[in-house]
């Protein structure tokens, strides 16, 4: 009986393998796609809806001011306008981008090794948390992701084959990443150390007798070849026209980071955990994400087990695999991950090392996972799955902005009011919604602050330091995602009464 199941899962497979990717892809749609808007933008997709739907010197004025190239939202904004910038159509961008970041990881992973070893990646990506909600958020990682895998992917091809079109299409498309995020300009000084780490661990050291030898074949190594010019020298051509642009960005010296906090070295494990399972979905406010929370499972012991796992992973699939292919996936995935790290602690105020500015290593370490489980009998890789969605299953839920999709529904109700918000930051969030003419900044613990120098709010802002202007206000209503029962030395809550209520957004008035 046993024998009859195994011939017929054998047949099974040989039959169908080659629609497993396609498997996978519909599941990467499925958890992509579905969920669009659950959730209220946050802070940084606000910024996004609010720049898109500028004209496209405005909203490309507003992305410079934010230290951002315009690739992303240039192209978001033609494809958003189809459906009038709708939260649902700007986080459809990043989703399409996310599934394309599925499949050219597929693509990676079976030119590096082998097609099991991009299957089993390709898996591993459509099910991670952290994989799954920048996938669904209304910013430029999936983008810059997928333009960064199928660059490497040319890139691996090239060295492979030698062929100088692979070398040309990998330059083209690290430019495009360039453009896209600040950190493909990084990840572009990577795959020169793929290039060397290639070149090195691929020597045949037994042919090698004298050291004069030995350190010759190095340098020859270490030295760029004509095809790696061209591969730069496309780069450089493809990001010329932002050049200058880029230069003064850099001058700024990331005057625009000062809410990241300086790096450890340990913080390369916290975020291969956060890879794994996820941080906290969009916030309300600006600030350092976290790792999500198992249920009865410290982070100190989650990151324990994920440090000697990767360590002995490494020795193992180093043993087991072409060293010069292992270490090449070292360099892109914890090499690039290290040079951040690197920045962040040695440059003054360049904090980079963000989660989600790193996500493309989270990617080169999925092909890791990959790699390891091919080596694993089936049913073993099974367990390990099953285990790991066991894991995801315990992330502690948390409460997440719902109310602005709601509200907005409703608007018919409010055409007469004019709305005050209480903060910056829940400014340019209402703003993305409800639009700038019908809103009042009055900053609720510092009402003298002036946030109009933000990219996201500009000098057109209307705000009053006089908290008698919504009180005597009849038409004024007041918008807050957190209930108003405190008073200050600014705000008094004396007469206000709450009226309507979508989710945790609220709106007062005050009685007269």
């Amino acid at each position: 009986m046993l024998k009859k199941l195994k011939a017929s899962l054998e047949k099974f497979h040989q039959q169908y393998q080659q629609y497993y990717i396609l498997l996978i892809l519909a599941v990467a749609v499925f958890n992509r796609f579905t969920g669009l808007v659950r959730r209220d933008f946050w802070y940084d997709e606000a910024f996004t809806g609010v720049a898109v739907k500028e004209t496209f010197r405005n909203m490309i004025r507003m992305i410079i001011n934010d230290v951002h190239p315009p690739l992303y939202y240039a192209t978001l904004k033609v494809f958003s306008s189809f459906f009038n910038y709708s939260v649902f159509g700007i986080r459809l961008f990043s989703a399409i981008f996310g599934v394309l970041a599925v499949w050219a990881l597929y693509l990676l992973a079976k030119e590096l090794f082998s097609r099991k070893v991009g299957l089993y990646a390709a898996l591993v990506a459509t099910i991670s948390p952290f994989a799954i909600q920048y996938s669904q958020e209304a910013r430029m990682y999936t983008m810059l992701v997928f333009l960064i895998l199928i660059s490497a992917y040319f890139f691996v091809k090239g060295l492979q084959t030698k062929e100088k079109k692979y070398f040309a299409f990998w330059g083209f498309f690290t430019g495009l990443s360039m453009l896209t995020h600040y950190m493909g300009v990084i990840f572009a000084t990577v795959y020169y150390g793929v290039f060397v780490a290639w070149g090195i661990f691929s020597l045949n050291w037994s042919q090698l007798k004298s050291f004069q030898q030995k350190i010759r074949a190095i340098v020859g190594k270490i030295l760029p070849t004509r095809e790696i010019f061209l591969g730069y020298g496309v780069t450089f051509l493809v990001f010329l026209p932002w050049l200058k642009m880029f230069l003064h960005h850099i001058s700024i010296k990331g005057n625009n980071l000062s809410w990241v906090k300086p790096a450890s070295f340990g913080d390369i494990i916290v975020n291969i955990q956060m890879f794994l399972f996820g941080t906290p979905l969009g916030e309300m406010s600006s600030g350092m994400p976290q790792p999500n929370e198992l249920l009865g499972i410290s982070h100190l012991s989650i990151r324990m087990v994920l440090a000697m796992m990767f360590g002995i992973g490494v020795v193992y699939l180093m043993r087991k695999e072409k060293k010069a292919k292992v270490v090449s996936l070292l360099v892109f995935s914890t090499g690039f991950m290290f040079i951040i790290y690197t920045l962040s602690a040695t440059l003054p105020d360049q904090q980079y090392f963000v989660a989600r500015y790193l996500l493309p290593a989270a990617y080169f370490i999925f092909i890791f996972i990959g790699l390891w489980l091919s080596r694993l009998r089936t049913w073993v890789v099974i367990v390990v799955i099953a285990f790991y969605l066991g894991l995801i299953s315990l992330t502690v839920p948390l409460a997440n902005s719902k109310g602005y999709n709601e509200m907005i529904l409703h608007m018919d109700k409010y055409k007469d009011n004019n709305f005050y918000i209480l903060n910056a930051f829940d400014y340019v969030i209402t703003k993305y919604y409800l639009g700038a003419n019908r809103l009042t900044l009055y900053n609720y613990d510092w009402p003298q602050y002036n946030p109009a120098y933000w990219a996201a709010i500009g000098p057109q802002l209307k705000r009053t330091e006089d908290y008698e202007d919504l009180r005597n206000d009849p038409k004024a209503l007041i918008i807050s995602n957190k209930a108003l029962n405190r008073d200050n030395q600014y705000f008094s809550t004396q007469g206000l009464v709450l009226v309507d209520k979508y989710s945790n957004i609220l709106i007062y008035k005050f009685e007269k």
